[in-house]
């Protein structure tokens, strides 16, 4: 019998508002709000992602899109670098026992190999294999064949490599499989390659080696069944040294060289022919990949680039319903002066920043931002030097301490949104200190205080009427630090100790060194989330340890520091306001002062909707 489905088919589904961008893909509704048909509908695109700690290149992509990777590589020299991502931040991982690049990489980010590549001196061909933990290295067996510029396929306990070179400039046709401890020949590829270092993807009894040198640049696909290498659908055009992501039947290919230049092309592989997806938005080969990632979420990471140059890029791709777009600085309205050391308070819609120093004199001008311009208000009664003590809203911000025009200032106010009004003093008087919170509930540590403006333990909470002594830091350090929490029980110092890369917390009585440091020390930064949290800050551009100005920022998730998007331009001692993804840096040195903004939103996801019509 034929059932009412049949006959009059499926009911529209009807929703008074879009559909959000965790549903379904595919799904087809009509929305109330605008009286129109819709359906949400996938695409493919690269889009940017945070950078690398350390350009490099030649470097041994392992693991998925959300779980990666990057291992040695060529910096100057063969490195031992190795950092992980998490899919959408690198942080530092556990470093490989030498120098190492172009070796083969497979498995996971938990388990790893990294087998052959080539050392120092002159990239001198290897047969040493390492096994990866999640946070260490520890040696498995030696392949049989030492080689450089090889590439490698499946998991720890079922590995493969092939290809490669044993002297720099012969190509190698021998294949090995791993059992998770020893290297056993297996049959010879169909031919004879070399600069195939992260052209493999797929598993020990179905793997793809994409392209590479074979005397010159060739298209050549060669497939494995675990016994057998066979000519597989060749590339559209001839690639070495690209990365891959994928199975055998379903893999990708991207980047690489056609041995006149760096490309920026894309390939998609769907077990039996390869067609062109979105290009990377920079060309790049020696770059890493995501071998055990999938054809419609890969990451492309490092390499170099035309110039030619180390890389430090990272970029994912994905096919979905869902437009991401990452976060990233981007430029803001230029503040009305120019300025550095200044103060501020909430997200780029809704933002204050005061006072600071514009070359001649301290200023105590206030203006607040809405996202698109800048309006003057009340100024400060003390004008001063303010640096990372910004507390508070647009409509209820605080100021404490700071650099007046001869002397370091215990002056506290008050911001209603209008105008500042004096409040009681700190106990300490003091500048270059740090701290933050809300109006009724801040901390003001640090800074250079009595006697004779020395680098001071001082430690003091606000409850929105007094300042009391607290708990003091538990050493002393002078400027070069930034605030992120919640109020006086709920505190982040960064860029604590001499090293400039402690980060401490505090619960409203006592300090603990988390143990959890910096990608690289930090001095007065030049913006980030003085309205964060102790598991959501955020810190922009300043100095480093050499020192040189950056604008590299870095991003906080509670456990460790990681990579974030850099700014445009490099830049310290920038004003500094809103929360881990949503801020801002206002002027700054870079070296000469500034009044150059720019606006930092984390990465969103939106679900790509397409309007049916009937025309």
């Amino acid at each position: 019998m034929t059932d009412y489905k049949t006959i009059r088919g499926k009911k529209v589904k009807f929703f008074e508002t879009d559909l959000s961008s965790g549903e379904a893909e595919g799904q087809l509704f009509f929305s109330d709000t605008s009286k129109e048909m819709k359906i949400a509908v996938s695409s493919s695109a690269w889009h940017s992602e945070a950078p690398l700690i350390t350009a490099r290149q030649a470097l041994g992509g392992i693991g998925t899109q959300t779980a990666n990777l990057a291992v040695g590589g060529y910096v100057t020299a063969e490195s031992t670098l190795v950092e992980e991502y998490s899919g959408s931040s690198w942080a530092a991982g556990g470093a490989l026992p030498a120098g190492r690049q172009s070796g083969g990489a497979f498995g996971t980010q938990t388990s790893g190999v990294y087998a052959g590549g080539g050392v120092s001196p002159n990239s001198t061909a290897s047969n040493s294999t390492q096994e990866y933990d999640g946070s260490s290295w520890t040696n498995g067996g030696n392949l049989n064949t030492a080689r450089d510029q090889t590439s490698g396929a499946g998991t720890e306990s079922a590995g493969l490599c092939c290809g490669g070179t044993p002297n720099g400039s012969a190509q190698e046709d021998t294949s090995e499989e791993y059992n998770g401890s020893t290297w056993t020949e297996g049959n010879n590829l169909a031919t004879a390659v070399r600069s195939v270092h992260n052209s493999s993807l797929g598993i020990q009894t179905a793997a793809l080696l994409v392209g590479g040198n074979s005397g010159s640049a060739t298209s050549g696909v060669q497939s494995y069944d675990g016994t057998t290498w066979t000519a597989g659908t060749a590339l559209p055009a001839a690639r070495f040294t690209l990365a891959t992501s994928g199975t055998q039947t379903a893999g990708m290919a991207f980047g690489g060289n056609d041995g006149s230049n760096i490309k920026n092309t894309s390939f998609n592989f769907d077990g039996s022919s390869w067609t062109a997806t979105p290009n990377l938005s920079t060309a790049r080969d020696g770059l890493g990949g995501s071998p055990s990632g999938s054809n419609t979420a890969a990451v492309a990471s490092g390499g170099r680039q035309p110039g030619p140059a180390n890389s430090s890029l990272t970029e994912e791709f994905n096919i979905t319903a869902l437009t991401i777009t990452a976060g990233a600085w981007s430029s803001g309205t230029n503040y009305p002066v120019t300025i550095q050391d200044a103060a501020g308070a909430g997200p780029t819609t809704a933002a204050v920043l005061w006072g600071g120093y514009d070359g001649p004199a301290y200023d105590a001008e206030t203006f607040e931002y809405d996202g698109t311009s800048w309006t003057e208000s009340g100024d400060l009664n003390t004008a001063r030097a303010c640096y990372h003590c910004g507390a508070g809203s647009q409509t209820a911000a605080l100021q404490a301490s700071g650099y007046a025009t001869t002397d370091h200032t215990a002056n506290s106010e008050e911001y209603n949104g209008t105008a500042w009004t004096e409040g009681n003093n700190l106990n300490n008087p003091r500048y270059s200190a740090t701290g933050g919170g809300i109006q009724t509930s801040a901390l003001i540590c640090g800074g250079n205080g009595d006697p004779g403006n020395s680098a001071s333990t001082f430690n003091e909470s606000y409850n929105g009427t007094s300042w009391s002594n607290e708990t003091a830091l538990p050493g002393t350090t002078a400027g070069g630090k930034q605030y992120s929490g919640t109020g006086e029980t709920a505190s982040l110092i960064i860029g604590f100790g001499s090293d400039k890369n402690d980060t401490l917390s505090y619960d409203g009585s006592s300090w603990t060194d988390l143990g959890h440091h910096l990608i690289e020390g930090k001095t007065t930064a030049a913006g980030g989330s003085q309205q964060g949290t102790t598991t959501a800050a955020l810190i922009a551009g300043g100095y480093d340890p050499s020192p040189a100005i950056v604008a590299r920022s870095q991003v906080y998730d509670g456990t460790s520091w990681a990579t974030s998007p850099s700014l445009a331009t490099a830049r310290r001692g920038g004003g500094a306001s809103g929360t881990a993804t949503d801020c801002l840096a206002v002027g700054g040195e870079r070296p000469a002062q500034s009044n150059a903004v720019e606006e930092f939103i984390g990465e969103t996801t939106t679900l790509n909707l397409k309007t049916i019509t009937d025309s």
